[in-house]
């Protein structure tokens, strides 16, 4: 099972976004997504139940609502089909209270805007994952809401060298992310030449992610412990 874990620890940089998306692309391949929302705000949890019953099916597990007629350590977990788990986690996560999903992750994103500040909470959050995981293979940068222009590649190369990560792809400062997420859809699902680009884009990251398991030994379905997924959940 690929699991993708999505963080950042400011709010607003795009964890939603890109989860959502990810999750739209790997369900409209056939593969069986679970989306899990770990962020109280409930973002992605609101996205999925805009979507309308004609896309691909994403199963969805809220970390914060349990149905009241089952348990809460078994609502909250992903279903045991998942071939494709995407966690969207909470803004200002404490990375020991993440530290088990992180281990188990087969990619780490990070969206990060390109605004100092921005550029400085991440890497923060760099060094403590650098000594929290045995090997950072998993992880990776995706620029977001960016124009594409010289200055925004030079701002990848800049970015990538000085945490020694790659820069996986980016994603346009575009009200096309806007229109499908108002439709409970991702890039991929969207009709019009307009949408090319972006979907383009989201193919990228996403077959960083896949590529990132491919040759490698498919794990078995592991549960995880409720206690985790409610220390992932606390901002």
């Amino acid at each position: 099972m690929q699991r993708i874990v999505v963080m950042n620890p400011k709010g607003g940089c795009g964890k939603t976004t890109l989860s959502t998306n990810l999750a739209s692309y790997f369900s409209h391949r056939g593969k069986v997504t679970t989306l899990m929302d770990l962020d109280p705000q409930g973002s992605g949890v609101f996205w999925a139940h805009k979507r309308p019953e004609t896309a691909p099916y994403i199963q969805l597990v809220d970390a914060h609502h349990a149905p009241q007629n089952v348990t809460r350590s078994w609502a909250i977990q992903p279903p045991r089909n998942t071939e494709v788990l995407v966690l969207d986690t909470p803004a200002r996560p404490d990375l020991n209270n993440l530290s088990p999903l992180l281990r188990e992750a087969t990619a780490i994103l990070l969206p990060v805007l390109t605004a100092e500040f921005d550029l400085h909470a991440i890497v923060t959050t760099v060094q403590q994952l650098r000594r929290m995981l045995p090997s950072k293979q998993t992880i990776a940068l995706v620029l977001n809401r960016v124009p594409r222009t010289a200055t925004t590649a030079r701002q990848a190369e800049t970015l990538a060298r000085q945490l020694q990560l790659p820069v996986i792809g980016s994603l346009r400062n575009s009200c096309n992310y806007l229109n499908a997420a108002s439709q409970g859809l991702g890039m991929v699902e969207m009709h019009g030449a307009h949408y090319k680009g972006d979907q383009k884009d989201i193919a990228r990251i996403a077959e960083w992610c896949a590529g990132n398991t491919s040759g490698k030994p498919v794990r078995q379905f592991r549960q995880i412990s409720p206690e985790t997924i409610a220390l992932a959940c606390s901002a």
